[in-house]
């Protein structure tokens, strides 16, 4: 049982130790901030949104962000000459589908199978992004820190 312990957490070790941050990426952080955004009826749709302003001499492959325990796909978006990094992270939990459950599994049909969300790869503050991008054919990783909390936003 000690055996089985002991590689669980090498195996750990390894996972974290190979995923390298470089300080010399193809772009500049010029700011980041999230903000928790809200409707005004219940039942509606809640998010946190991270964005993050950033400038590059050529295009760059981004991939996902890790913010708060969540992944998503890195969204990059142009407004008055300025490029961005959206990253949406839905927060709310109460449109999950129901599944039908009964002996006869043609009653079944339909059923979406629930699939395990990402492992979160990384230890990370509050106020801590990592974004992925790629270079050819091999993963870069950026830490972002001190990531600015903004007013919650409530929508109508």
């Amino acid at each position: 049982m000690k055996l089985i312990g002991i590689l669980i957490l090498a195996l750990s070790f390894t996972k974290c130790a190979s995923v390298k941050m470089e300080n010399n990426h193809p772009f500049k952080i010029e700011s980041a901030s999230y903000s928790h955004v809200t409707g005004g009826v219940k039942g509606s749709y809640n998010s946190t949104n991270l964005i993050i302003n950033f400038t590059a001499e050529k295009p760059v492959d981004f991939q996902k962000v890790y913010f708060q325990n969540r992944i998503t796909k890195a969204i990059v978006e142009q407004h008055n000459d300025k490029q961005y990094i959206a990253a949406r992270y839905k927060t709310s939990s109460n449109d999950r589908k129901d599944l039908i459950l009964h002996a006869d599994p043609k009653k079944e049909f339909g059923n979406t199978p629930n699939t395990p969300a990402e492992e979160f790869p990384f230890e990370l503050k509050e106020n801590e992004a990592m974004i992925s991008y790629v270079i050819g054919e091999k993963t870069h990783y950026v830490k972002i820190e001190n990531i600015i909390k903004k007013d919650k936003v409530f929508m109508q």
